[in-house]
């Protein structure tokens, strides 16, 4: 995995091409976390740790996670939009494809 600064950096980038906000930002020198999206409503949870290879990130709406993909147990699932409660194993997905996936879901809900 890479190292956090370059998670950091590629969140901060993807916020601004595709026009959200950083809501929320915490790092230390092996995990990462941040909220991006529309409002403290409507945003993407990114998670990483990189002494765990681990990327989990989840699109959040009224505090309910309505999609996402997350390693737990050593393998990566998917949450589909459809039934969220569900794992399906899934690969690694860069940040800029979940949300890019997570904005078509935004508007499909008419919330984008």
């Amino acid at each position: 995995m890479t190292e956090i600064s370059k998670v950091v950096d590629s969140v901060r980038d993807v916020a601004r091409r595709y026009g959200l906000k950083v809501l929320h930002l915490d790092l230390t020198d092996v995990t990462f976390i941040s909220r991006i999206g529309l409002s403290h409503e409507v945003f993407v949870q990114i998670y990483a740790n990189t002494k765990k290879e681990k990327l989990n990130i989840a699109l959040v709406v009224s505090g309910e996670r309505i999609y996402g993909i997350d390693k737990e147990g050593g393998y990566y699932h998917k949450h589909p939009f459809e039934n969220p409660s569900l794992h399906v194993e899934t690969t690694p997905i860069e940040i800029e494809d979940f949300v890019i996936e997570s904005l078509e879901i935004l508007k499909k809900l008419n919330l984008f």
